[in-house]
């Protein structure tokens, strides 16, 4: 059922953490099913509570998921699992939205940029204790957000989207609570969610086509509920 690995621990937080770990490692594959929890209970001469103690504990980090008499399996895309190992082929002329990534075209310079905030830095060094959102992307950004309504208040910037939305996450809900998630939608965030102990809740959409002219002939989709 494992092929040669062999699920190790007496307590339900190392029995998981062998788990997770063989995941994680590869040695445990996307779909691979797990010893029902008597069996692994018995091989590991432990009480079947801390084996089912374990699985939850799986489960909650979205490593695997249970489908009643149908067993336990690692998830099709685990939290824990190298993307490398279940990474789908893209065919030839489609374009993958999977990863997130915006379009390259559409990205501003970032050269000159890059190169005066690293003269600046030369000339001032930022160090502990200074203000932690530069002024100038203060203002900025919250003449965006007054443009939004969005009602006054600190300001943080985040390492990108999805450490952004884990510190809301993180903030407002305790692991164990629903969090309604677009289906289909982004690969990272379903994987970011159960790995902070939160559950999905699909919410399906439906996608509109506009074409728009352009020199490159591109099409803009259009998302509605």
């Amino acid at each position: 059922m494992l092929g040669g690995y062999r699920i190790e621990g007496r307590g339900a937080a190392e029995i998981a953490a062998s788990v997770e770990r063989a995941v994680g490692a590869g040695e445990l594959e996307p779909g691979q099913l797990l010893p029902p929890m008597r069996e692994l209970a018995g091989e590991l001469g432990v009480n079947p509570n801390t084996v089912a103690a374990a699985y939850r504990v799986l489960r909650e980090r979205g490593v695997i998921e249970t489908a009643g008499r149908r067993g336990s399996r690692v998830r099709p895309k685990p939290a824990t699992t190298a993307r490398e190992s279940i990474r789908v082929e893209v065919p030839e002329g489609v374009r993958d939205v999977a990863s997130g990534n915006p379009d390259p075209e559409l990205l501003p310079a970032l050269a000159g940029a890059f190169a005066a905030a690293a003269g600046r830095n030369d000339r001032a060094p930022v160090l502990y204790g200074e203000a932690a959102v530069d002024p100038e992307l203060a203002r900025l950004a919250r003449a965006a957000l007054d443009a939004d309504s969005v009602p006054d208040g600190p300001l943080a910037v985040a390492s990108g989207s999805l450490d952004a939305i884990e510190r809301v996450l993180a903030a407002h809900l305790r692991p164990g609570d629903t969090v309604a998630v677009e289906d289909p939608g982004w690969g990272s965030l379903l994987d970011l969610i159960p790995a902070v102990g939160l559950r999905t809740a699909p919410v399906g959409w439906t996608t509109r086509v506009r074409c728009r002219t352009t020199s490159a002939g591109r099409c803009g989709r259009v998302r509605a509920p």
